[in-house]
């Protein structure tokens, strides 16, 4: 579930239970509008709506596959994605606004982690032109809005391309 839309549908579609039969109950999202963690946010954080009969509210990173459950009123997904996968995921380097924080040199835009995490968002898929270490170490990362879409963006201004051709650079 590596596309937003995926992700954000997931909280709305019926679940499938385990072995693949659809789930009794149609599951949805069970917390209040108020929470931080809504549909839009933990989607935006990179997770989907992955609940199973004892965690109701679990969602799972479509990136590091960190699963996260029992949501409280002021849990941000963003942080708590950062806090306990911020060594290995691209997303949970992220905060809600899409930017960085830097207060550690490891998530400073030319630190090699940081350089590994955007790579590692192209290794998904690859539905873009131009090179994948390039488009990492220019900042970008992959991020497409649907199966089809080669939309690159960087994370530390909001740029987005897309259309790339064989020849495109990021720089």
């Amino acid at each position: 579930m590596n596309v937003f839309k995926a992700r954000l549908e997931s909280f709305t579609r019926p679940k499938r239970g385990k072995g693949g039969t659809k789930s009794q109950s149609n599951q949805k999202w069970p917390h209040p509008e108020y929470f931080l963690a809504t549909p839009e946010t933990l989607a935006e954080a990179g997770f989907y709506f992955d609940p199973s009969s004892e965690d109701k509210d679990n969602v799972t990173c479509y990136m590091c596959g960190k699963e996260l459950s029992e949501w409280d009123e002021r849990d941000d997904p963003f942080e708590i994605h950062y806090k306990k996968c911020g060594k290995k995921c691209a997303w949970a380097n992220m905060d809600a606004d899409g930017r960085f924080v830097f207060t550690d040199k490891n998530r400073l835009p030319t630190s090699k982690a940081m350089e590994k995490a955007r790579l590692d968002t192209f290794c998904l898929e690859r539905n873009h032109g131009a090179s994948s270490k390039k488009m990492a170490k220019a900042g970008f990362v992959y991020s497409p809005h649907d199966s089809h879409d080669d939309t690159a963006v960087c994370i530390y201004c909001g740029i987005s391309l897309s259309g790339w051709d064989a020849d495109d650079g990021p720089t």
